[in-house]
């Protein structure tokens, strides 16, 4: 079972792929790790999106693609890129999106933390991928 998982902040998505179980699991093709939609996407930038994200899902099997809950409402709401991107992925994904909370993160890191074998070993230096792997994380089967 393979898993993505997406870390959409503005234009950019933060991609972490994992095999395996959350107790015992691998990272695959660690150079499928950004997507950048430009400011003003055209159909044509929609196209190679979709065209990219097909291939990188056949290629390695993936099953499920686990993503950020856009915030909505208040001071930190989602910014218009991650609104676009939630709409391409809705439309262009052949296999299941998963939407998860930032709590249901934090949750995951006190219970399950240290089968986190993965993450980076400076956090500070590798926000995005390190959010990514989190959110494919919740996408693996608990063994």
């Amino acid at each position: 079972m393979a898993v993505t998982g997406m870390f959409l902040k503005g234009n950019f998505a933060h991609v972490v792929t994992l095999t395996g179980t959350q107790t015992k699991h691998d990272l695959i093709d660690r150079d499928f790790k950004n997507l950048e939609l430009g400011k003003n996407p055209t159909q044509e930038d929609v196209a190679a999106i979709r065209e990219n994200i097909t291939k990188f899902i056949e290629k390695n099997g993936i099953t499920q693609i686990v993503l950020n809950r856009r915030v909505t409402a208040g001071q930190m709401a989602g910014a218009a890129g991650t609104f676009l991107w939630e709409g391409i992925l809705l439309v262009v994904s052949p296999v299941p999106l998963k939407f998860v909370h930032a709590a249901t993160i934090r949750a995951t890191n006190k219970k399950k933390g240290g089968l986190k074998t993965l993450k980076s070993k400076n956090p500070e230096e590798n926000v995005p991928f390190d959010k990514a792997y989190d959110f494919a994380f919740e996408g693996l089967e608990e063994s």
